[in-house]
C-alpha cells in the first residue's frame, strides 16, 4: 500500500470521531429530555490488504469505521410533577402508543400523557395510548389492546341498596321498654340513621331504633318520615320494618343473620316500592356498656359524573365520581422486546420496533417481569453530564490525532516530492 493510503486512514478517523461527537453532542442537548436514553459509539477496524506468501500473512488496516451506536436503556431518575395523568415505569418496559392515522405502534419511555378533547389519552403529540379495557362495571379485562378513552362527562347509573351491614353494642343494663311508633324517643334505648337508594338513585333516610323488650332480648324498628311515603303525613312516623335479636349470656347474637330490613307496607312518594333490601346485624353485642354503633354500610349509591381520574400502581386508570364510587377505566399496557438494542429511534422520544428487536412482547405492570406504575411521575433522562464530558475529552484527543496522521503524510509526501 501506498503512503497516501494513511489519508484514507486517517480521514476514517476524523469521520468516526466527528460522528462519535455528534452523538455525545446529541446526549447533552437531552440531558433534561423525559425518558431519553442516552447513547455509545462503538468502532470496529477496517481491512484494506489481506495477503499470504511464503513468509506469512501481511494484513494491514485502512482505518476505522462506526460499529454501532446502541442507546443504553438504564432507567433514569424519577421525579414527582403533582400531574395525575403523568406516569413513569418503575423497572422494564415501554408504553404503547399507536398513530391514529396510520395505526402504526411505537414505544416509549416518556410518560407525559394528557386526556384530550375528545376524551382520549394520549401523548404530545396525539399518538393515542394503549391498554386493556374494563366492562361497563370496572372488574372484568378485556384483553385485547385498545385506545384508552375516558368520558369525563358520562354518569354512572345508580345501584338500589340491597344489603345493610350494622355492628352496635347494646347497653345490657336497660330497662324493659314497649315500642311506641308515635314517641319513638321515650320508646327505645339507642336509635342511628342510613340512607337507602332506590332504583332511580334517589335516597331515602330511614331511622333504626332499638328497644329492650326483655332480657337478653332486643326489638328493633326502622321507620321513615312520613313526607316520603306516599299519602303519608310530614312529621309523622310510618314503619318501613321490624325484626328482634336475642343475645345469649355472654352477649352474643343468637338470631340468625341477615334479615329482611323491608317488612312494612309503604311506597315512596315518588312511587317506587321500597328496596327488598336485608340487614345483617352480625357481630352485635349486648354488653354492660353504653350502646353505640360500630360498623354501618349499605351497597347503594345515587347517579354520578366523573369528577377524577387516577393511576395506581398496578396502571389501572380509575375514574372516581361524585356520588363516592370508584370505578377501573382501563389498564396501562406494556411492553419488551427481546433486542432492546434493535430497536430504532424515531423521534419525539419514541421507539419502533424492527425485525432486528423482535415482535413486541405485551402484558400489564408488575406482571411477566414488567415493571410498576408511578403516577404523577416522569422518568428523567438517564444522561450522566460528567461522563459525557469525559467522553468528549477522548474523542478531542483522538481527532486531534488523526489530524496530525494526516499532517505527517502530507509532510512525507513532500519529503518524497524533493527528493532529487
Amino acid at each position: 500500500m501506498s503512503v497516501t493510503s494513511s489519508f484514507y486512514s486517517g480521514l476514517s478517523g476524523l469521520d468516526t470521531h466527528a460522528t462519535a461527537m455528534r452523538v455525545i453532542g446529541d446526549n447533552i442537548s437531552n440531558l433534561q429530555t423525559t425518558g431519553f436514553k442516552n447513547s455509545s459509539v462503538h468502532f470496529e477496524d477496517v481491512l484494506g490488504v489481506s495477503l499470504s506468501g511464503v513468509s506469512g500473512g501481511n494484513q494491514t488496516g485502512a482505518g476505522v469505521k462506526v460499529s454501532t451506536v446502541d442507546a443504553n436503556f438504564i432507567q433514569g431518575s424519577l421525579m414527582t410533577t403533582d400531574v395525575s395523568t403523568d406516569v413513569a415505569v418503575n423497572g422494564k418496559g415501554f408504553f404503547v402508543l399507536q398513530d391514529s392515522l396510520t395505526d402504526e405502534m411505537s414505544y416509549t419511555r416518556a410518560g407525559h400523557f394528557k386526556i384530550n378533547n375528545t376524551g382520549y389519552y394520549v401523548n404530545p403529540q396525539g399518538y393515542q395510548v394503549q391498554g386493556y379495557l374494563y366492562d361497563s362495571t370496572g372488574t372484568t379485562m378485556i384483553n385485547s389492546l385498545s385506545d384508552i378513552q375516558i368520558n369525563q362527562n358520562s354518569m354512572i347509573p345508580p345501584r338500589v341498596s340491597s344489603d345493610v351491614d350494622m355492628v352496635l353494642n347494646l347497653n345490657a343494663s336497660e330497662s324493659t321498654l314497649v315500642w311506641d311508633i308515635t314517641d319513638p324517643s321515650g320508646t327505645s334505648h339507642f336509635s342511628t340513621a342510613l340512607n337507602i337508594y332506590d332504583s332511580l338513585g334517589q335516597s331515602h333516610q330511614v331511622r333504626v331504633y332499638f328497644t329492650k323488650t326483655a332480657d337478653q332480648t332486643w326489638g328493633w324498628n326502622a321507620v321513615i318520615d312520613g313526607s316520603d311515603v306516599q299519602g303519608g303525613t310530614p312529621g309523622v312516623l310510618e314503619q318501613y320494618g321490624s325484626g328482634t335479636a336475642i343475645f345469649d349470656s355472654s352477649g352474643g347474637l343468637t338470631t340468625a343473620m341477615p334479615v329482611n330490613f323491608y317488612t312494612g307496607a309503604i311506597t315512596f312518594a315518588n312511587g317506587l316500592t321500597p328496596p327488598a333490601a336485608t340487614v345483617d346485624f352480625t357481630g352485635m353485642t349486648q354488653y354492660g356498656s353504653p350502646s353505640a354503633i360500630q360498623v354501618l354500610t349499605q351497597d347503594g349509591y345515587a347517579a354520578g359524573t366523573v369528577s377524577g381520574v387516577g393511576i395506581d400502581d398496578e396502571g389501572n386508570i380509575v375514574a372516581s365520581y361524585t356520588n363516592g364510587t370508584r370505578r377501573k377505566i382501563a389498564c396501562l399496557a406494556l411492553a419488551d422486546f427481546p433486542n432492546l438494542n434493535g430497536l430504532n429511534r424515531k423521534g419525539a422520544n419514541l421507539f419502533q420496533a424492527t425485525t432486528t428487536s423482535g415482535d413486541p412482547l405485551y402484558n400489564r405492570p408488575g406482571i411477566g417481569g414488567m415493571g410498576t406504575i408511578s403516577s404523577s411521575m416522569l422518568e428523567e433522562s438517564n444522561v450522566d453530564m460528567a461522563a459525557e464530558f469525559i467522553k468528549m475529552i477522548i474523542i478531542q484527543r483522538g481527532y486531534q490525532a488523526n489530524t496530525k496522521v494526516i499532517t505527517t503524510t502530507d509532510e512525507m509526501l513532500a519529503q518524497l516530492i524533493n527528493i532529487r
